[in-house]
């Protein structure tokens, strides 16, 4: 079914509003450009968004939507396969969740814009921050936390937890935000099948090693702690 034309328009404008504020910001891009961009009237913008900021937070709602798409049928099933939470379940699910989210940032073409708006987000928070964690990111480190306490043998809450969570998370987010980075240290020309299966492997052995920290051995009677 065709779509209609108002909303045609404004998918165009959010498409166009998301590349231009990723590479410019959002003082640096102008609605004139944006609808330019869009093939669309400038009334065009207040009509959908009700002005510059509403099509921003529009765009992080997209962004967040689009995460939560991509990452739903890794997260329920992550989720399900989860229960009754063990260190060898959560590990497993922990993998499929690892997994989505390496091939949805590695392979994803969309990614590299979401990537600019994002970062521009993390190192400016604004209102659409908090939409983009809370509807789309958010759920993902959250289980991640709560899978890696149970594969840790931490509390859920914990800050080890949630600081081990995130750098999980991380060293799959720098094959997108710091791809130029990647593709020099490397050199690789592109990221194919053979990189994609070199990236999960390091990840999947990284994944490996995660455990509960070893326990320290008891000082022998007498023996000065040190």
């Amino acid at each position: 079914m065709a779509k209609k034309p108002a909303q045609k328009t404004r998918e165009n404008l959010i498409g166009a509003a998301l590349d231009l504020f990723g590479r410019f910001g959002f003082e640096g891009t102008s609605t004139r450009a944006i609808a330019d961009a869009a093939n669309a009237n400038l009334a065009a913008i207040k009509y959908h968004f009700g002005g510059k900021d509403g099509l921003y937070n529009a765009v992080a709602e997209h962004i967040a939507a689009q995460i939560k798409a991509a990452m739903g049928d890794a997260v329920a099933a992550a989720s399900a396969e989860a229960m009754p939470l063990t260190p060898e379940t959560a590990r497993h699910a922990l993998e499929q969740i690892i997994e989505g989210f390496t091939t949805l940032l590695v392979t994803n073409p969309a990614t590299e814009s979401w990537g600019r708006f994002i970062v521009r987000e993390q190192m400016s928070p604004s209102p659409a921050f908090d939409i983009l964690y809370e509807q789309g990111m958010g759920n993902v480190i959250t289980l991640t936390t709560r899978l890696v306490a149970a594969i840790c043998k931490l509390e859920d809450d914990s800050e080890q937890a949630r600081l081990t969570a995130i750098t999980m998370i991380g060293q799959v987010l720098v094959f997108r935000v710091a791809r130029a980075a990647v593709m020099r240290a490397t050199g690789w020309e592109r990221i194919g099948g053979r990189e994609h299966d070199a990236i999960r492997t390091v990840i999947g052995n990284s994944l490996a090693r995660l455990g509960p920290p070893p326990a320290r051995e008891k000082a022998a009677p007498g023996e000065n702690a040190r």
